[in-house]
């Protein structure tokens, strides 16, 4: 998913106390240089070690690049428990701002009682 979708995502997403981060291997002041230049209110985590991608196995490694991060996106409940996630190795596995937006509407489902306000308890 493009950056610049979240970065317009988000003022939706505060709405429903939902939010965003993002994790790149790049240094934090490339992050920081870029959050800026996309105007998003939601951190950018440095993994500039890439501790985080060897941990959760996203490594690829190639002769051309060397080791790269495998691009996913996780849905997280608010434990932090996976809810779902999207390999976004080729492009078409990324998620749509449509698909996040049911994965938000499931996830709310599951842990508000009070999501639909005329459902019979």
């Amino acid at each position: 998913m493009q950056l610049r979708l979240l970065t317009d995502f988000q003022n939706e997403l505060a709405v429903n106390y939902c939010k965003l981060a993002a994790i790149s291997v790049d240094p934090p002041e490339v992050n920081a240089a870029f959050r800026a230049g996309l105007a998003a209110t939601f951190p950018f985590l440095s993994d500039k070690e890439r501790l985080a991608i060897r941990e959760l196995d996203m490594v690829e490694t190639s002769k051309s690049r060397g080791e790269t991060a495998i691009p996913y996106t996780f849905s997280l409940m608010p434990d932090l428990t996976v809810h779902s996630f999207y390999c976004g190795y080729w492009y078409v596995g990324r998620p749509t701002l449509e698909e996040l937006r049911q994965d938000l509407r499931s996830m709310m489902r599951k842990c508000r009682t009070d999501f639909d306000p005329q459902a019979a308890r």
